[in-house]
Parts: structure tokens; C-alpha cells; sequence
């Protein structure tokens, strides 16, 4: 049992050092950022937005005409019905250098997520922006753009969309990305100080008392999530990542246990330290996604642009453990102490083969909807990692049963030679362990349910709110809803700035703050929070960062 637990433990602390889940956007804005997501930034979470890279056909632009005008078909000359997507041209000119001009200051004046393309029609460079298959809608837009100076606006007709310049990138690519969410529900920076290194004698009346009041009554979680990803790349509207592995991990410590080693046990109270267990997921996920524009006719009116994707995830399982404490106790008597307990590992090692354990497979599935309402305000919805579970084909039970007692004329003796006292001690220990197999297992995979919205306030202002639901699964332990809240905060499109809040979940409250760094074709994300309070309180931590190239 103890070679399995620690290599479980030692497991998830190696992978804690460098692995977590969740972008690092998602991480500064405490998971709110979701419905915003571009490029392969959606794998594994709402593969829908790769659908705006999507590229869509110009055709013969020569066909566009302005909203007074018809149009005929150059084989017959009759007369066909308008086109029923309509955009405004603010300018048109030989001069490209002015055209782009223009364009940098529409969107720096509006922002990115109003479609604006630059098109060229018998040798004129024409700026045309927004997207509408509503008339009246654009000539709102075009009535509020020539109050604010682009006298020249007028309403052009196509039968395609205006090709996106704020849609998402041709081709992304995470180069390596690392993230960890660590954190739980008892010690906090504050406490650490006070009590730890604040010169404490906790044989002053009260001390233990003050420093064991922090520990729950019942049992002190320690949760790890930590992720890493490196070839994750999306190409227009298709996304796939291949290295992508993610460790979870829960530890129970039964909050006797701290009051055993600080209190001590009185004679003929024994005490239960059976709460004790813990769980373990090792996993490489390989997805494959897919997302696009969807063109109802009946869309028409009711929002601008719609976009749906799914992805596949296949689940390679590297470890698997559950450890359990049948019976673990202490017990004092005015003659001894003893130490006794029937634990339980149920994992995919088998610690009697060579082999380190056998790997396990599985599948889960991702889908998505975004819907942009107006081009400032869109909302989400995505289902991560659906139906997700791992099928192990063999797995072993260990079952260790262990005792240990020490008289009282042992511990009298305690001063004497050390290496006497190591005997006198190992014949004291007695142990047993069992190991055998089980056969195939199956668990299942953590899932969410993701309900997000996105609101441009101003070009440099966007609000972004997300729900985050898990839902029923093998490792993480129940967790309220989440509600987040974050901003995007944009001086300058090379360094945008982030923040978020978020209520309920596992941690109750968790805040994040982090930045972006676009250098060309380069980018550097940085996402920072806590989970449990604020700063001092904080009892979590999170971290991710990645490094990411974007065409």
C-alpha cells in the first residue's frame, strides 16, 4: 500500500510543478472569458468559436450596389431581387495607403468586433464595414456613422457576408502553455504568518486552541488541478491539439489528525482517523474540433451572425488511484499506544508486475452555439467534455492492514542507543498487504456546463460573464455553480489588460487579474488569481501562462 500511495502522491506533485487547466485569459478573468474565445483557444471548450475563422467567398464584387438600386442578371438582363446582407462603404479611393488609414481609425474609433474589409473593385480600394441581414439595422449604423463624420456612408447590397477583419485568425498555435489551480479549505497566507512564523509557543493556555480553530470539523480538503499544452493549433475553422496532459487530484486529511499530533490522545479515547482518502486522474486528452457560421434565412432580424462547432476528445488515461481508509485509529492506554488500520488503493498499478499499470482509453465529445445578438453583444453555451469516461482494462485492489503499538516502557526507554531502539521498534510493526485484480473499470470524466455572454461597452471596454456548472463525475467533489465576471480592458490592441471575479464553485470566491503581449505574430498571455478570499485570506492559488503565435 505505501509504495502505491506514494508513488500516487509523488505523481500528482511532479505534475503540479508543471502542468494546469484553463487559459490563462480564462485564469485573469476568473473564468468569465468564454464566449470571446478564438482560434484554438476554443478546443476543449466551445469549439463554436472556431467558426469565425471561417473564410467566406467574395464572388464578383462588382455586383454590390447601393440600397436604391436593383440588380440584373448578366445573362438575361431581367431583374432579380436584392441581396439580403447589407453593409456600409464608408469610402472608396486609388489610394490604398488612405483606405487602410481609414480603416485603422474606424476600428480603433468602433473596435474589432465590427466586421470591416477593404475591397478592390476596378482598381478603387472600397472600406466597407458591419454586417447586417437586417435593412433597417444598417441604416441605423449608417445614420450613427455619418453623425459621427463619415459623411460619405452609404448602404451596400450583397448576397454573401462582409468578410470579417475581426473574425479569427488564419492560423493559431500554442507553442507550450502550463497552468495550476492548487488550493483548500483551512490554511491561508495570514494564519501561516501568525502561527508559523510569528514566534508562537503553543504551551501558552489557549495557543492550541487559536492554532487548530482554523482546521474545519470535518475533514481538510487539498485540491490540485494542473494542465500543460504544447501542439494545439487551429486552421480556419478546424482546431486539433495533441499534447495536452492534465492530472486532478483531491486529498481528505480528517481534521483529527492535526488535533492527534497537537493534542495528543487520552487514555481510553480513541481516535477515528477513517475520513482519510484520496483521489487521482491522470490524463492526455487528443481533440479534434470543428465550428461554423450557420446561415438561416429565418436568423434574419434576430441576430446578426450564428455559430455552432463540436469536437471529439480522445482520453488517454495514464494514472488512476482511489485510496481509502477502511479503519485507521489511535489508541492510548495507561500501559501503550497503538497505531492500526485497513487501508485500501483501488488504481491501475499493479505493484506485483513489472509493467507500471496498464493505460486506459475513452471518448468525450464537446458542442457549442454562440449567438451575437449586435455586433457588441454576444452570448454562448457549451457542453465540455459530454458523455466523457475512461475505460481502464485491468485494475488492482491493495488492501494493506497495519499495527503498531509501543509500551509505555518503550517510551521510557526512548533515550537509549538508537540503533536498539530501531529493533526494539521494527519488532513492534506488523503489516500485511494483498494485492489482486479486479478487472475493467470504467470512471467518469469531469464535464461542464458553460453559459457565457460578452458585452463591448466602448472600443476599449468589454465586459465578459460566464456560468460554470460541473456535472456529476469521479473525482472532483461536488461544487456549487460559479457565476463570473470579468473586463477586458484594451489601452493599445498589443497589450490588453484583464480582470475578473467569481462566486460560488468549489472555492466560493476566486478573483484573477494577468495581461496579453502581442509582438507581430507572437503573443505572451499571463493570468494570475486566488481562490478562498482575497490576497492574505486567500486559500488557493492560480497560475497559467502560454505562448501562443497567431496569422
Amino acid at each position: 500500500m505505501r509504495t502505491t500511495f506514494t508513488a500516487a502522491l509523488m505523481t500528482s506533485v511532479l505534475l503540479a510543478g508543471g502542468l494546469p487547466e484553463g487559459s490563462p485569459v480564462r485564469t485573469a478573468t476568473a473564468g468569465a472569458y468564454f464566449t470571446r474565445l478564438r482560434g484554438n483557444e476554443a478546443l476543449g471548450l466551445n469549439p463554436a468559436n472556431l467558426g469565425y475563422s471561417e473564410r467566406f467567398p467574395v464572388g464578383d464584387l462588382t455586383r454590390g450596389t447601393s440600397d436604391h438600386l436593383s440588380r440584373e442578371d448578366e445573362a438575361t438582363g431581367a431583374a432579380t431581387a436584392l441581396a439580403d446582407h447589407y453593409s456600409v462603404q464608408l469610402m472608396a479611393s486609388p489610394n490604398r495607403r488612405l483606405v487602410r488609414r481609414i480603416k485603422q481609425a474606424f476600428q480603433r474609433q468602433y473596435g474589432r468586433a465590427i466586421p470591416a474589409a477593404i475591397m478592390v473593385v476596378d482598381s478603387l480600394y472600397k472600406l466597407r464595414v458591419g454586417d447586417f441581414a437586417d435593412r433597417e439595422r444598417a441604416e441605423t449604423f449608417r445614420e450613427s456613422l455619418v453623425a459621427a463624420g463619415y459623411s460619405d456612408a452609404w448602404i451596400v447590397t450583397e448576397d454573401h457576408p462582409l468578410a470579417a477583419a475581426g473574425a479569427g485568425p488564419h492560423f493559431t498555435m500554442t507553442l507550450t502553455g502550463v497552468s495550476l489551480d492548487a488550493g483548500n479549505n483551512a490554511i491561508y497566507p495570514s494564519w501561516i504568518n501568525q502561527q508559523l512564523y510569528g514566534g508562537l509557543d503553543l504551551r501558552e493556555p489557549g495557543k492550541k486552541d487559536d492554532f487548530l480553530s482554523v482546521f474545519p470539523d470535518d475533514v481538510w480538503n487539498l485540491n490540485l488541478i494542473a494542465s500543460m499544452r504544447s501542439l494545439s493549433f487551429s486552421v480556419d475553422n478546424f482546431g486539433m491539439s495533441i499534447i495536452a496532459p492534465r492530472v486532478m487530484s483531491t486529498v481528505h486529511l480528517p481534521t483529527a489528525l492535526m488535533d492527534v499530533l497537537f493534542r495528543g490522545v487520552r487514555f481510553d479515547q480513541p481516535r477515528d482517523l477513517s475520513d482519510l482518502h484520496m483521489n487521482l486522474l491522470a490524463a492526455a486528452p487528443i481533440s479534434v474540433a470543428y465550428g461554423r457560421q450557420l446561415r438561416w434565412p429565418w436568423l434574419a432580424g434576430t441576430v446578426d451572425q450564428l455559430y455552432a462547432g463540436a469536437g471529439v476528445n480522445l482520453l488517454l488515461g495514464l494514472a488512476d488511484a482511489h485510496l481509502t481508509a477502511d479503519e485507521l485509529y489511535v489508541i492510548t492506554t495507561v500501559d501503550s499506544t497503538l497505531i492500526a488500520g485497513r487501508t485500501r488503493v483501488v488504481s491501475n498499478a499493479d505493484r506485483e508486475s513489472s509493467s507500471f499499470h496498464a493505460l486506459g482509453v475513452g471518448l468525450s465529445v464537446d458542442l457549442g452555439m454562440v449567438a451575437e445578438i449586435t455586433p457588441q453583444l454576444g452570448i454562448s453555451v457549451a457542453l465540455k467534455d459530454l458523455f466523457g469516461h475512461i475505460v481502464w482494462p485491468e485494475r488492482y485492489t491493495t488492501v494493506n492492514e497495519f499495527s503498531f503499538r509501543l509500551s509505555s516502557e518503550d517510551i521510557e526507554n526512548i533515550a537509549g542507543d538508537y540503533e536498539e531502539q530501531l529493533d526494539s521498534l521494527k519488532d513492534s510493526y506488523a503489516e500485511s498487504d494483498t494485492t489482486y485484480a479486479i478487472g475493467s473499470g470504467r470512471t467518469v470524466y469531469p464535464s461542464q456546463f458553460i453559459l457565457g455572454a460578452s458585452c463591448q461597452v466602448s472600443p476599449e471596454l468589454t465586459v465578459d460573464a460566464a456560468f460554470i456548472h460541473y456535472l456529476d463525475n469521479d473525482y472532483l467533489e461536488y461544487a456549487a455553480p460559479q457565476l463570473s465576471l470579468g473586463i477586458e480592458y484594451l489601452p493599445s490592441p498589443a497589450f490588453p489588460v484583464y480582470a475578473g471575479i467569481g462566486l460560488g464553485g468549489r472555492d466560493g470566491i476566486k478573483w484573477g487579474t494577468g495581461f496579453g503581449l502581442s509582438m507581430g505574430s507572437f503573443q505572451w498571455l499571463l493570468g494570475f488569481g486566488q481562490q478562498g478570499g482575497v490576497f492574505n485570506s486567500a486559500k488557493g492559488v492560480r497560475f497559467s501562462t502560454e505562448f501562443r503565435l497567431v496569422f
